[in-house]
């Protein structure tokens, strides 16, 4: 099990402080050390080097010569896990498969573009915006004419604004969205709430002009921009509310906030009020609490009360909504978050939004070039006609294995090409779990090429990063190597140390001066609630009666008044007061500041320093053992080894190390 730690928490240093670590110059490939006939080059001693430096604690460590011993012992434990065939077992072949995926994860996106993503959706989410917008309905997959006349419709509109038409009005008139009845009006929004494309215009538009047609998946937009201010955070806060119940031809709401809001200036508990009297019988059984909230998404009369409230406790004059009448209080006030708190969530929220496409545009973008694919694939008509409509109707398409044109090639990647039956194959997998709205069959199965083409290009990449990525190659050999040791060091060293109870037995008669107790104490602690009760615990001592009668005279009625605790402990146990003299018999009652119990401490017995014996220094021992077995092992381990250290390069590695650090 430690070992298993010990390698997750050597998976997380190494793949922080890679992401950490450049290297401005060409690896050396001039050989400096070799072992057996075995070449290590220059290059890699000097990226362990600097790739541990920060993280080694010993500055003997640090010296150059001093760190090449080290890396002469890490590749003679390499040469000795090999010839043990420590890497053809099943467990370490597992742990390297996991480890690999893991590893492979920042290598297989764009992490440029999505740096760039989260400082930019932190920005804006440091503002909010007011707009309107007039909407023409057109899906992304409509055919070219029908394309186009959205278009042309959007154009009109646009000429029409630009010639002083009021944006209100031909909202009000032509938009296609539900916001049309209110002139196009979409209230305050931050960040991640609309379609990216949006949200970028929206931004991007000064306040009080309108934009040019922009597209997004549900159709083209112009967005009138009304205002915008800093984002205020969110609050919690109380309410209490009271509406008429139409079915009963009320209508005492608004008078009856009134007497409630009375009574609060009159000094009444907002609480109180709230379970008593408000109509929200959710929020009133909290005492009118509400989760917390921003100004996005809620009810605009109701968040603008709330924001303007500025002291704990505060409550609003009542206000009307369209759900009823409300007093607000204060609760508390969150502050946005710093980049640093929200880098983490904004990363997530980006993976797991549409604005994520273009990451994974970009990276497949890099890939295509790297690999010479042609940027932009279209499917073969003949592929449409292949498909038939069960695909866009029932999502039912069965892949016809026996079709001639199966065979042809839609694309290739270096060595390896893929075909319509490749891809018709993953059209029939894929339909099963894609529950998309698509218009039409070719916007479906232009919309799956594209996920094909990705899914298969990453996937490429990723199955030979090791060819076609050098940084991917070193760590993942690193860790490979690294594991290799530790699993050596275990069948060496732990797993001996932990079995051979002689070699324990011999180690512990040859220093078991080393493993001695302190001055122990037999004590009775006693932690009482109250001054009174210690005193009465402390007589009850004196008097001799067994603790377990003080607990029952004392603990009565289903309270516990004493608490008490016995056996054996060293005079330096961190429960004893500071200031508490060993000796024989009952303690003073000891309190100390910011402690809610009184002590009481019995001593019953001072039993002098004196040796352990080896069952109860067991696990020290054994510790202690392996560190003497590994010594011993590694002293060993460059006897009957031809080891050459290349001089003249080695010099010059030293020559560009202390260059590099300089």
């Amino acid at each position: 099990m430690m070992y298993i730690k010990y390698k997750k928490s050597l998976l997380g240093i190494a793949v922080l402080l890679f992401s950490l670590v450049s290297y401005a110059q060409k690896i050396e490939d001039a050989t400096f050390l070799t072992i057996d006939g075995m070449d290590y080059d220059a290059g890699t001693f000097m990226k362990f080097y600097f790739k541990n430096i920060d993280i080694v604690q010993d500055e003997e460590q640090k010296d150059i010569d001093n760190y090449l011993d080290l890396y002469i012992d890490y590749r003679l434990k390499l040469q000795q896990a090999y010839e043990l065939e420590l890497d053809k077992k099943e467990s370490h072949i597992r742990d390297i498969q996991s480890t690999r995926s893991s590893l492979a994860q920042p290598y297989l996106t764009d992490n440029k573009v999505t740096a760039s993503l989260v400082k930019e959706g932190y920005e804006r989410g440091l503002q909010q915006v007011s707009a309107s917008h007039i909407l023409i309905k057109i899906s992304r997959g409509a055919s070219p004419s029908d394309t186009l006349m959205a278009w042309n419709r959007i154009e009109a509109i646009y000429k029409e604004l630009q010639q002083g038409a009021d944006f209100g009005s031909l909202a009000r008139t032509k938009s296609e969205g539900p916001s049309a009845g209110n002139e196009g009006g979409l209230g305050w929004f931050g960040a991640f709430v609309m379609a990216y494309e949006f949200e970028t215009v929206a931004y991007e538009t000064p306040v009080g002009t309108f934009s040019k047609p922009i597209r997004t998946d549900f159709g083209y937009h112009i967005v009138y921009v009304n205002d915008k201010r800093a984002d205020p955070g969110e609050v919690t806060v109380a309410h209490i509310m009271t509406f008429d119940k139409q079915e009963e031809g009320e209508q005492t709401a608004a008078s009856r906030i009134q007497e409630i809001y009375q009574q609060l200036e009159e000094g009444r508990s907002f609480e109180e009020l709230a379970r008593e009297f408000s109509d929200d019988e959710n929020s009133a059984a909290r005492g009118g609490r509400l989760d917390k909230f921003g100004t996005g998404g809620i009810d605009e009369t109701f968040a603008n009360a709330a924001f303007e409230l500025q002291e704990k406790g505060a409550y609003s004059k009542p206000v009307e909504t369209k759900y009823g009448w409300h007093i607000v209080q204060l609760l508390e006030k969150h502050p946005l978050k710093t980049f640093d708190e929200l880098e983490r969530e904004l990363r997530d929220k980006i993976q797991k939004s549409p604005r994520s496409r273009k990451i994974t545009e970009a990276f497949t973008g890099q890939l295509k070039k790297q690999y010479q694919v042609p940027g932009k694939l279209v499917l073969p008509k003949e592929v449409y006609d292949l498909v038939n409509d069960s695909l866009i109707l029932e999502r039912k398409y069965v892949f016809d294995k026996n079709q001639p044109a199966n065979t042809t090639e839609l694309f290739k990647i270096r060595e390896t090409n893929y075909t319509i039956a490749n891809f018709l194959s993953y059209v029939e997998q894929k339909q099963l779990k894609e529950f998309t709205f698509y218009a039409n069959k070719k916007e479906k199965l232009d919309a799956f090429y594209e996920a094909f083409v990705t899914e298969k290009i990453i996937s490429y990449y990723d199955s030979n990063l090791e060819r076609d990525n050098e940084d991917f190659r070193f760590l993942y050999n690193e860790f490979k190597e690294g594991f290799l040791v530790f699993d050596l060091i275990e069948t060496q060293i732990w797993n001996k140390a932990d079995n051979d109870s002689v070699g324990q037995q011999d180690y512990y008669n040859r220093y078991k001066g080393k493993y001695t107790w302190k001055r122990r104490l037999d004590i009775d602690l006693t932690q009482s609630t109250s001054e009174e009760v210690a005193l009465e615990v402390r007589k009850m001592l004196q008097q001799g009666i067994a603790t377990d009668s003080i607990k029952a005279r004392l603990n009565v009625d289903n309270k516990t008044k004493v608490m008490i605790s016995s056996g054996i402990v060293e005079d330096t146990y961190h429960r004893l007061p500071d200031d508490f003299e060993v000796q024989l018999g009952v303690s003073k009652v000891h309190h100390d500041d910011g402690d809610s119990f009184y002590k009481v401490i019995q001593v019953n017995e001072i039993i002098e320093p004196s040796v352990k014996n080896i069952e109860e220094s067991r696990g020290r021992v054994i510790n202690d053992y392996k560190q003497e077995l590994e010594k011993n092992w590694i002293e060993d381990l460059r006897k009957g080894h031809q080891i050459e250290i290349h001089r003249k390069v080695f010099q010059k590695v030293k020559a560009q190390i202390k260059t590099q650090l300089d």
